[in-house]
């Protein structure tokens, strides 16, 4: 693996984490903990399933791999999400 990939995994788990802290309201360690208990129920890797989160929090474009097994992870958060934006 390269530096560069190592950067850009650790830049995605970052956003993934503090999507998770803005949607939920908490600690960053308890965003990332979550992100973890999805890797360990899934089986995805963290990098692949904070890339994940990151493409279906953010505005559509270009698919990435494990977005279905993200959004049903998640899929309280991106309701409540879409629905406060929607309200606006």
């Amino acid at each position: 693996m390269s530096y560069h990939t190592v950067d850009t995994s650790r830049r995605v788990i970052d956003l993934a984490t503090g999507i998770l802290v803005g949607l939920r309201g908490c600690s960053e360690r308890e965003a990332f903990t979550e992100l973890v208990a999805v890797v360990q129920r899934t089986g995805i890797g963290l990098g692949s399933i904070a890339r994940a989160l990151v493409a279906i929090a953010g505005s559509p474009g270009d698919s990435v791999p494990f977005e279905s097994e993200a959004f049903d992870a998640w899929a309280d958060l991106l309701a409540t999400r879409t629905v406060t934006v929607a309200a606006r």
